[in-house]
């Protein structure tokens, strides 16, 4: 599993760098469709170098997503 960054739109236009661990990134574009983001573009180069930790710091983990955020998702 390879670290994953990108940036997405919710339903009300509302911008945000979400991270993930996915196989590969057509997996975490079909892991954020599901969640009902809009995927605008990866980030995932703009991030090498960084640890987990770092990237923690600055973007939302796609599991804290639905839960700490104000996100609304497309439906």
């Amino acid at each position: 599993m390879a670290i994953h960054i990108a940036l997405i739109v919710d339903a009300t236009g509302r911008y945000a760098y979400v991270w993930g661990e996915a196989s590969s990134w057509d997996d975490f574009i079909d892991q954020l469709e599901e969640l009902g983001a809009e995927v605008i573009e990866e980030q995932t180069s703009d991030w090498e170098g960084y640890t987990k930790e770092e990237i923690d710091e600055d973007c939302i983990s796609i599991g804290k997503l639905l839960i700490d955020t104000d996100f609304v998702p497309y439906e």
